[in-house]
């Protein structure tokens, strides 16, 4: 609703762990669902894993007295991580960051005058406008570990980012014998290019743990097509950017079974990053987007002696951000949440089943942002670890 291009929402990462602490981790070294927007902290597990999740989106928006509801599922990521030496580790994996699709529709009214005449038609008409967009980043990553309290980490992908736009007019009628037909168009731009991102974790003390993650903005490609009814189509291209982002965040241990993390991410945006359909709204600047987030999670425990609910782990937190979606009269679009969370263990503690759930606010100002908006999703994310890919094979002595 409040998107420049249409191209929707980029989901909070990381994992479904991450989520319910408010989406940060990035200095939580961790191999129980450890954030992998930070690809340092891999170098910690001393297994072969599987991650994968899924997520459910639902979303009320209201706007001058009117609301409207939409719902949507979606893949949330797929990693594989190998454990190459003992100091270093590999990722592969994939994340569709970004899905939406939003139907407008407004009855308005157009008053067409005949020249040839003193006849004046009313015509009734409808105007429809949907927004489709996707995105995928297939990610490459690598983590060394430097030391026990000291990891090092490399993250690439490759960005696979489309967008589409169709707009309508219908006019069903005959008016005094004058035919008035519905119009239509499509716009679809695809995004392609690398992106990279340098990952760092270290253990201060044994209870603090810092991690950082910086991203900058690398060069891509955008294609556009626009197609008007029968008629041909227009295509165009032109040269663009992945953003870029800095992350930070900081763990502390302040009992045996608790734990808070807080993290802070900010991001840089440049003309352009939008796409080529929001250059045809004009000249459209995305803000610096900021997140901000804090939790806290009382650990699962994992000994002999923990049993039924005390071996699962449970979570809670909150985040604030501004969006990078340019802002309207001088607001910036700004989301505010609450998270919650929960781990349970299968398998004896070889595989978690993550749940997470979050939901919060979009937009304070009606009035100058055009619409408001409540939202909630909930997350369940799988991982397996070494009893299902590391089992040993007896061998008979020889």
């Amino acid at each position: 609703m409040f998107s420049g291009n249409g191209v929707g929402e980029p989901i909070v990462g990381g994992g479904t762990r991450a989520q319910g602490f408010g989406g940060g981790g990035f200095g939580l070294a961790d191999s129980m669902g450890f954030n992998s927007d930070n690809p340092a902290l891999a170098a910690f597990s001393r297994r072969v894993l599987l991650r994968m999740s899924g997520q459910f989106g639902l979303w009320s928006t209201s706007s001058s007295g009117q609301k409207d509801t939409d719902s949507e599922f979606l893949w949330k990521d797929f990693f594989v991580y190998f454990p190459v030496l003992r100091t270093w580790r590999i990722g592969l994996g994939a994340v569709p960051q970004t899905h939406m699709d939003l139907r407008l529709f407004q009855n308005r009214v157009g008053i067409f005058q005949d020249t040839s005449s003193a006849i004046t038609d009313t015509v009734h008409y409808e105007e429809q406008d949907s927004w489709q967009g996707s995105r995928v980043d297939l990610h490459f990553d690598n983590s060394v570990l430097v030391s026990d309290r000291l990891a090092l980490g490399l993250s690439s992908a490759y960005i696979l980012e489309r967008n589409e736009r169709d707009r309508s007019l219908v006019m069903p009628q005959v008016v005094l014998n004058s035919y008035y037909y519905g119009v239509n168009y499509t716009e679809i731009e695809t995004f392609r290019g690398f992106t990279f991102g340098v990952g760092g974790y270290c253990e201060v003390s044994s209870k603090l743990g810092v991690g950082a993650v910086f991203r900058p903005r690398m060069p891509g490609h955008w294609d556009y097509t626009l197609s008007k009814g029968s008629g041909p189509q227009l295509t165009r291209s032109r040269s663009g950017h992945s953003p870029g982002e800095v992350d930070l965040g900081a763990t502390y241990q302040f009992a045996p079974r608790f734990m808070g993390v807080a993290d802070v991410r900010a991001g840089q945006w440049g003309e352009g990053d939008l796409g080529i359909i929001a250059d045809t709204l004009g000249t459209i600047k995305p803000t610096n987007p900021l997140f901000l987030s804090v939790g806290f999670e009382r650990m699962a425990g994992r000994s002999p002696q923990f049993t039924g609910f005390d071996t699962w782990g449970y979570r809670a937190g909150l985040y604030y951000r501004k969006q990078y979606w340019p802002e309207r009269d001088g607001v910036p679009v700004e989301d505010y949440a609450v998270t919650a969370g929960v781990s349970i263990p299968v398998a004896n503690h070889s595989g978690w089943v993550h749940v997470a759930a979050e939901g919060g606010m979009r937009g304070r100002d009606e009035t100058k942002l055009g619409a408001k908006e409540a939202f909630f999703r909930g997350s369940l994310q799988l991982e397996m670890g070494e009893t299902w890919f590391q089992r040993t094979k007896p061998r008979a002595p020889k």
